[in-house]
């Protein structure tokens, strides 16, 4: 009973002061289980492990991966997704599209974090070459250098370093 009436009065809660994190100049230390930036796994080819199941795009909660299957040209392959896009600001990183693909052709990797900035809705959606882009890397310079081109990117940002792209013109 003593300790219902400490808990109702919030005096059985140790008193901690207060964690503030100097951002951008400190980082957050992300946990062991952290679901970071998507990736789209490859053959040893260099093509793309997916066999457009959809299983990934059902799977989702938040019905943010779209996938548009076409035929591929090999005929021992029915097909391959065309077109394979991550709509970063509608996904809630749960994991569940890495659960159900059956080819283990999307993962999420941990300590690697997703683009957060951009001016528009485009910028936030990641596509089928992005996302094999970030398994070319790691096959090419190991785990690290993904973190390595976020810390130079955070950097760039800092400086006021402006790449431009189709999707984020440079305005004067």
């Amino acid at each position: 009973m003593t300790l219902h009436v400490l808990h109702v009065f919030g005096l059985a809660r140790a008193r901690r002061a207060a964690v503030t994190v100097q951002y951008p100049e400190e980082r957050k230390v992300y946990s062991e289980g952290y679901r970071g930036a998507h990736r789209l796994t490859l053959k040893p080819d260099g093509s793309v492990r997916c066999t457009a199941c959809f299983l990934c795009a059902t799977a989702c909660p938040a019905k943010c991966i779209n996938i548009e299957a076409g035929e591929h040209p090999d005929p021992a392959v029915e097909k391959y997704p065309m077109r394979y896009e991550i709509d970063t600001l509608q996904c809630i990183y749960c994991g569940m599209c890495v659960e159900a693909c059956p080819c283990d052709a999307i993962r999420m990797d941990t300590f690697v974090h997703p683009r957060i900035w951009g001016y528009q809705r485009e910028d936030f959606v990641e596509t089928k070459a992005v996302l094999m882009e970030r398994s070319r890397v790691l096959q090419a310079r190991g785990r690290d250098a993904l973190m390595d081109d976020l810390q130079r990117a955070y950097r760039e940002e800092e400086e006021g370093i402006v790449h431009p792209s189709p999707a984020n013109p440079v305005r004067t």
